[in-house]
């Protein structure tokens, strides 16, 4: 059902508090997770297409919405701001975690859909002075 591991769901969580300590105006969790979105777009928009992308959201959406059942006021995220704008009126600590949830669902996803190596290879060109941006699955 492509649930996200445990290292893909960190990797999400190390992207937003990597784009929130880069936003120097607010650091709010609705900020960094569109900025997470629009990097990921730009860079796997290329491989899969932009419909591609906005459907594996609109996916990840649907499979996070057991957990955060908000995300089913998400028909499609066709941009950044429509996932900031459901996320904004959350919590933040629980903008948070749902972000993380979304983002390491997607990462699972798209790992499905490309495979690990090429996910790691287009995260760590989206995100080059974070280390270790490819989420890996842990050892068994």
């Amino acid at each position: 059902m492509n649930r996200p591991n445990p290292a893909q769901l960190e990797q999400a969580r190390r992207l937003l508090a990597h784009e929130a300590a880069a936003d120097s105006t607010d650091g709010l969790a609705t900020t960094a997770a569109s900025r997470v979105y629009d990097k990921l777009h730009a860079h796997i928009a290329p491989l899969v297409g932009t419909a591609g992308v906005q459907l594996l959201f609109a996916r990840s959406a649907k499979l996070a919405q057991g957990e955060f059942a908000f995300f089913a006021e998400i028909s499609i995220l066709e941009n950044s701001t429509k996932l900031r704008e459901c996320l904004q009126a959350k919590d933040p600590a629980v903008s948070t975690e749902a972000a993380a949830a979304l983002f390491g669902t997607f990462f699972a996803l798209l790992t499905t859909f490309i495979g690990e190596r090429l996910t790691g290879q287009v995260l760590r060109r989206a995100w080059p002075t974070l280390e270790a941006a490819a989420p890996r699955e842990p050892p068994k």
